[in-house]
């Protein structure tokens, strides 16, 4: 019997595009190819083999997702899964290619909510999730992870989408909601979520690729030559931002000053890269020899010490990278393959999906 783990993170699947009608917050174009993917895995697998589809976080981009004409900073169950369905709505394809997945009974989904779908925690759109795949059969081997950011496999790999190591984008897990006046229950969102509803959506109107950059802050400093206004405005908003939501909501001026190096170190100076954050977290894990995270956007396959292996599943999404070690333009298709030989032994690869040669691929618009 064989066993397949396919892990993927950071589609982030909006509401879809029409030919040429350019929707700035819709950043996966590759439906065709994912469904791609999953159909060469059902064949390669056939009848005997138990496949397992990781979604670790981001697949859906409910941030970017207005409804009633705004991003929500409130959310309930009922606007969260209206956001979904908008999502599942707009790519049709990427439905099709999930349910086709499901058809056979030994296939399995199993979804990590990231912090850009952190909505897939409720109730509401892990139902609708099902509905929509289930209609084909299947919607009883769709699992979430919703009690912890990690799903732990017990041959010593541990999947994560990797949010739980930014201070600004943290959760706590045992109190995910709180109570609206009129006793609604709302999702208790990370103020890094915020920060994209109110600072980089607005900025993402006008410069579509602003979050497609990376690192941000060197994107910034070339910018005030080349864009100065969009730049400083952007600069000017986020600082304001973290004045308004993370100095002046404390009580009193005591807990502002003590609390203020704390706020900087960890959520504005950050302390080492995401990449140093992830390899001191599997350091100190005992029991586990890898770590597969997502949320950089930043793909890598790293040996850590003698029996320590970090994969970062990277993004589907087309982005731009100003890091002189990774300088250059890619659109990603990464995913992690884990692979297990006849005695139940692992193997984890970080893998690019190529596929079949297309003679040509649709534009949808062209910016």
């Amino acid at each position: 019997m064989k066993l397949l783990r396919l892990v993927v993170s950071d589609l982030h699947l909006g509401t879809g595009v029409r030919d040429g009608h350019p929707n700035p917050f819709e950043d996966f174009l590759f439906d065709d190819r994912f469904a791609e993917l999953l159909a060469y895995y059902d064949e390669l697998g056939g009848r005997d083999a138990d496949i397992e589809l990781i979604l670790n976080g981001d697949i859906f981009d409910l941030l970017k997702i207005k409804v009633g004409g705004i991003w929500p900073s409130e959310i309930t169950d009922e606007i969260a899964a209206e956001k979904l369905r908008q999502c599942l709505d707009g790519h049709p394809r990427f439905v099709r290619a999930l349910q086709d997945f499901l058809r056979n009974p030994r296939h399995r989904i199993t979804y990590l909510p990231g912090n850009h779908d952190l909505d897939m925690w409720l109730s509401g759109p892990q139902s609708l999730f099902k509905r929509y795949l289930g209609s084909t059969g299947g919607a009883d081997r769709i699992r979430f992870i919703t009690e912890s950011d990690t799903y732990s496999l017990p041959e010593g790999i541990q999947i994560r989408h990797g949010h739980q190591l930014e201070r600004i984008h943290r959760v706590d897990y045992r109190a995910m909601t709180y109570k609206r006046r009129d006793g609604t229950d709302i999702l208790d969102i990370p103020w890094g979520s915020l920060w994209i509803l109110e600072v980089m959506n607005p900025a993402k109107e006008q410069r579509s690729y602003v979050d497609r950059i990376q690192p941000l802050s060197r994107f910034l400093l070339g910018a005030i030559l080349f864009d100065t206004r969009f730049a400083l405005s952007f600069m000017f908003r986020t600082t304001l931002y973290f004045l308004r939501r993370r100095i002046f909501t404390f009580r009193a001026w005591r807990d502002r000053l003590r609390h203020l190096p704390r706020l900087l170190r960890e959520e504005i100076l950050s302390l080492g890269t995401y990449d140093d954050m992830a390899i001191r977290e599997l350091k100190r894990m005992r029991g586990v020899h890898t770590l597969i995270v997502g949320h950089s956007h930043g793909p890598r396959f790293r040996e850590i010490a003698k029996d320590k292996l970090l994969i970062n599943t990277g993004t589907w999404m087309r982005m731009v990278n100003l890091d002189i070690q990774f300088l250059g333009q890619d659109s990603g298709l990464t995913y992690a393959l884990i692979e297990y030989d006849d005695d139940g032994n692992p193997k984890s690869r970080l893998m690019r999906w190529i596929g079949r040669q297309l003679p040509y691929e649709p534009i949808p618009y062209a910016e």
